[in-house]
């Protein structure tokens, strides 16, 4: 069987949120112990020596560099403050709000592949976004909440992390992969980096900790590039609802590292989700 581009884009989305969970729970795990940027920093920069390791070890160290500087690094940019953005929001308001407001992700991609690509999404995969929206807010059932600056943190984040997920549809095709993987990670590294010298400066850090900031940076690189080969080969608008999975991902390594229990309504939300992810894979297949 032959999969549609679509199909293999999404497959390849998955495993990149997986990935990237994994990278998320290190850092959540190592933020107890060592301040926020000094993580950043070094996980960050262990995943950009990670990248240029594997392009020297593949013969393609040339590939590192940008072939349109402008664009790459403006979207490496974009990408290291939507870290910083969203960085802020966990420290102002409850985690579960930031969830909350950071899948909305997928409803922004849609809407600016709609508004600017010219991508126009079948009914049915209109119904599949909204749906998978609506099992994200029952999985954390949000309350009543008075907005605070963090809320706008969050969702502002959100916004900046579709803008260069869309990004990568409209990459020039010269642009190579590792071009644009490599490029957040050195400007979000350097940045930390001297956030961190300027304050408390580096820590000392046990053999333990520094493989887990490496096995963190194997996964961002790993994340990335196949996040970007996905939304390469794949319609942005189709793609979006899978960021949903995250409920898994994120569900999953709680309960694995920190014995965080998974309530009702987060099954109720998850099945909700699964549903979505079918409507719009059904849709694909149609259109095929």
């Amino acid at each position: 069987m032959i999969l549609s581009d679509n199909v293999r884009g999404a497959v390849l989305a998955v495993c990149a949120f997986g990935i990237f969970s994994i990278a998320d729970t290190i850092v959540k795990y190592e933020t107890q112990f060592l301040p926020v940027p000094a993580v950043t920093a070094m996980v960050t920069g262990a995943a950009a020596l990670i990248i240029a390791l594997y392009a020297v070890l593949k013969g393609q160290g040339r590939t590192l560099l940008p072939a349109t500087p402008a664009f790459t690094l403006g979207r490496g940019a974009l990408l290291a403050s939507e870290t910083a953005v969203i960085y802020y929001a966990f420290s102002a308001i409850p985690l579960a709000d930031v969830y909350v407001l950071t899948f909305l992700t997928p409803i922004f991609v849609s809407v600016i592949a709609i508004a600017f690509l010219g991508e126009r999404p079948s009914p049915l995969v209109a119904i599949g976004i909204v749906l998978g929206f609506a099992g994200v807010l029952v999985a954390f059932r949000p309350g009543a909440m008075t907005l605070e600056l963090g809320h706008f943190a969050a969702a502002g984040s959100a916004l900046i992390f579709a803008i260069t997920l869309v990004m990568i549809r409209i990459a020039p095709p010269r642009e190579s992969d590792l071009a644009l993987v490599i490029s957040p990670m050195v400007i979000l590294a350097v940045g930390s980096g001297l956030m961190t010298l300027l304050t408390a400066g580096f820590p000392v850090i046990s053999m333990g900790e520094l493989a887990l900031i490496l096995v963190a940076g194997l996964c961002l690189f790993a994340g990335n590039l196949l996040i970007v080969r996905a939304y390469r080969i794949g319609v942005a608008s189709f793609l979006a609802p899978f960021q949903y999975c995250l409920i898994f991902w994120g569900a999953l390594n709680g309960w694995l590292v920190f014995g965080a229990s998974v309530e009702l309504f987060t099954w109720i939300g998850a099945a909700i989700i699964i549903a979505a992810g079918f409507m719009v894979l059904r849709a694909d297949r149609a259109a095929a």
